[in-house]
């Protein structure tokens, strides 16, 4: 009798984990967050006079396998510390009541895209620069058709508003152009350029980085601002870019597609050798010059700086030459011992 509840007691187990793990499995896919889509465009860069009207659309689309209820809104856009844009959560800006839309809350269908209309009603005293966002946002524990949907997150499509009015400056300066050290032991050399808007619309600057060896020719051109970043009013911008071209170069080491940091919180880094270009071997001074242009409306306008680096493998160099004073010092040994001997014998 008690064998033959041993064998009962086999399939009741089986049953018991099979429902648990059934449980487990759909309370994790009803709890899950599922917050997954894509807009389009993903900036809108709007000129218009005082007075006028502006309508348009957004895109979103639902990347998920379920509907998503999101709350359609608008946010004032501005600049942080280092100029890059973030939302700002205000009532007090009444421009932020210049835009509408025909509904604050949609619901998305799965995997499908859907328009989202706007419009823009600008009065008649404004003027100059005004920056907004269209934000996406989660409504916290919606059901949809019966099922339990929890949307987490959101996207945001920035608006910048240029309205036309006597008065409008588009003026900016190089704040600073440096790199991260002035003597470099080897590539990557990196580049910071930072870029104060003092005008009062925004402006779009973007050129290039021409380094020389002090030949005719340039050894290398790096873009900056390639994708297109745009700087507010009273704010600054940095943008980076490195020169990484070269028959030797320091890489970052990369463990399970995240960059190893070290004991002092650096990440560490490797000497890769490109056999490929063996004639790109960089050592001396160079000269890095910045030519930016960005358009104030009326013409192209040019910021200009030039600075001066090194790239200098100094503990290689040093090495060297280590090894050479030691090569010295045995050959001295060697022949000064050989000439006692040879003293020696003739002495006899």
């Amino acid at each position: 009798m008690r064998y033959g509840w041993k064998k009962l007691y086999l399939p009741l187990i089986i049953l018991v984990s099979v429902l648990f793990f059934s449980a487990n499995n759909a309370f994790a896919q009803n709890t899950a967050t599922n917050y997954d889509v894509t807009v389009s465009p993903v900036f809108f860069d709007l000129t218009s006079n005082p007075g006028g009207t502006i309508t348009d659309k957004v895109r979103i689309r639902n990347n998920t396998t379920s509907a998503l209820p999101i709350i359609v809104g608008v946010k004032k856009l501005t600049g942080d510390e280092n100029g890059d844009l973030t939302l700002k959560d205000t009532s007090s800006d009444n421009s932020l009541s210049w835009i509408n839309f025909p509904q604050s809350k949609i619901v998305v269908a799965p995997l499908e895209w859907q328009d989202v209309n706007f419009t823009i009603t600008i009065p008649k005293d404004a003027a100059y620069g005004y920056y907004f966002a269209i934000t996406f946002s989660q409504e916290n524990s919606n059901k949809v058709n019966g099922a339990g949907t929890l949307i987490t997150g959101s996207a945001a499509v920035p608006i910048l508003l240029n309205v036309k009015k006597e008065g409008a400056k588009a003026e900016a300066n190089i704040v600073d152009f440096s790199t991260t050290s002035f003597v470099n032991e080897y590539l990557p050399v990196n580049f910071n350029v930072k870029i104060q808007n003092v005008g009062n619309i925004h402006v779009l600057p973007h050129g290039n980085i021409f380094i020389s060896d002090g030949g005719n020719k340039d050894v290398a051109v790096l873009d900056v601002n390639a994708n297109g970043g745009n700087i507010i009013p009273g704010t600054n911008r940095n943008f980076n870019t490195s020169w990484d071209d070269g028959f030797l170069v320091k890489e970052p080491v990369i463990v399970d597609g995240l960059e190893k940091i070290d004991k002092n919180g650096k990440p560490e880094e490797n000497l890769v050798i490109n056999w490929d270009k063996i004639t790109s071997f960089r050592i001396g001074k160079y000269t890095a010059n910045l030519i930016l242009v960005f358009d104030n409306g009326t013409r192209d306008v040019s910021l200009e700086k030039t600075i001066s680096f090194w790239v200098f493998p100094y503990k290689a160099v040093l090495g060297f030459l280590i090894g050479v004073i030691i090569l010295v010092l045995i050959l001295r040994f060697i022949l000064k011992s050989y000439i006692n001997r040879e003293l020696k014998k003739r002495s006899r």
